[in-house]
C-alpha cells in the first residue's frame, strides 16, 4: 500500500518538477516571476526555478535585430501626396531586456506610430521636389526621435532605411504632362532658333551678293568710263574736233544703232528718246516736202 502511495506521489510530482526547468533559446531571454512579480532574467541555456505557481517563466523574448516596414503617405508643403517607404531595424538591449518586455505592450505597433508621426512632420516642411533629395534627413530625424523615445524602454535603433518617394498615380500623370509640355516647348524653341539662323544666313548671303554685284557694276562703269575717256582722247587727237562735237557724234551714232536694232525687231520694239537727233532733222524735212 505504501508503495502505491509513493508511486502516486511521484506521478503527481513529475509534472510539478517539470515546471522547475527553464530552457532559454540562444539570443533570447526569459523572465522569472515570483507570484506575478518580476524576479530575475535567465540567459540562453538550462536553469531552474521554483515550481509553478510559486514562480513562472515567461516565453522566450528575442534579442535579435528586428525590422518593421512602413509605407507612409505624406503631404508636402506644396500639397503633393506621396508614399515614402521606410524600414527601421531595432533590437532590445540585453542589459535592459526586462524594461523592453514589461514597459511596452506592443513594441512594434508603438514604434511604428513614432515612425509615422516623425516622417510626416519632416515631410510637412518640404516641397515635393525636396522629398527626393531628403532621404538622409528622414533617416536622421527618425533615428534621433526613436532613440530618444525608445531608449528609456530598453530598445536601440540599429538602422533606418528610406527608399525613394512614390508619387500617386494622379501626380505621376500630372508630371508626365508637365514633362511632355516642356519637351514640346524645347522642340518649338529649337525650331524657331533654326528658322532664325536660316533667315540670318540668307540675309547675310543676300547682302554679300548685293555687295558683290554693286562692286561689279562699279568696276564695269569704271572700265566703260576709262574706255570712253581713252576713245574720246584718241578721236579728238586724230580729227582735231572739240570734245563736245565728238560727244554729240557718239550720241548720234548710238541713236542710229538703236534705231537699227529696233527696226530689226520687225516693228515689235518702240524706241522713245527725249529729243530728235540732229542727224534725223534732214530726213524729217525731206519726208515733209515729199508728202
Amino acid at each position: 500500500m505504501l508503495e502505491i502511495v509513493l508511486i502516486l506521489l511521484a506521478l503527481l510530482a513529475l509534472p510539478l518538477l517539470a515546471t522547475c526547468i527553464v530552457i532559454t533559446r540562444q539570443q533570447h531571454v526569459r523572465f522569472i516571476e515570483t507570484f506575478g512579480r518580476y524576479s530575475t532574467t535567465r540567459r540562453a541555456g538550462l536553469s531552474l526555478k521554483w515550481p509553478t505557481p510559486i514562480q513562472v517563466a515567461t516565453s522566450n523574448f528575442s534579442l535579435k535585430i528586428q525590422e518593421i516596414a512602413q509605407d507612409i503617405s505624406v503631404k508636402s508643403s506644396d500639397n503633393a501626396f506621396v508614399v515614402i517607404p521606410i524600414r527601421v531595424q531595432y533590437a532590445a538591449t540585453a542589459s535592459r531586456a526586462s524594461d523592453a518586455f514589461y514597459r511596452l505592450e506592443d513594441p512594434e505597433t508603438q514604434l511604428a506610430s513614432y515612425v509615422v508621426n516623425q516622417v510626416r512632420a519632416t515631410a510637412a516642411g518640404m516641397e515635393f521636389s525636396e522629398l527626393f533629395s531628403a532621404k538622409n534627413r528622414f533617416e536622421e530625424d527618425v533615428a534621433e526621435t526613436l532613440t530618444d523615445r525608445l531608449g528609456d524602454y530598453g530598445y536601440t535603433i540599429e538602422n533606418v532605411l528610406v527608399d525613394d518617394p512614390q508619387p500617386s498615380d494622379e501626380l505621376r500623370r500630372a508630371f508626365d504632362r508637365v514633362l511632355a509640355s516642356k519637351r514640346l516647348r524645347e522642340a518649338a524653341e529649337n525650331e524657331g532658333e533654326a528658322v532664325r539662323v536660316k533667315a540670318v544666313l540668307e540675309a547675310r548671303a543676300s547682302k554679300e551678293a548685293m555687295v558683290l554685284k554693286a562692286e561689279g557694276y562699279a568696276q564695269f562703269r569704271e572700265i566703260i568710263a576709262k574706255g570712253n575717256s581713252t576713245a574720246l582722247a584718241e578721236f579728238v587727237g586724230e580729227t582735231g574736233l572739240s570734245a563736245q562735237a565728238v560727244l554729240e557724234f557718239f550720241a548720234q551714232t548710238n541713236a542710229m544703232e538703236a534705231l537699227r536694232d529696233a527696226a530689226a525687231e520687225g516693228g515689235r520694239t518702240v524706241l522713245v528718246t527725249g529729243e530728235t537727233p540732229k542727224a534725223l532733222h534732214g530726213l524729217y524735212a525731206t519726208e515733209e516736202r515729199e508728202g
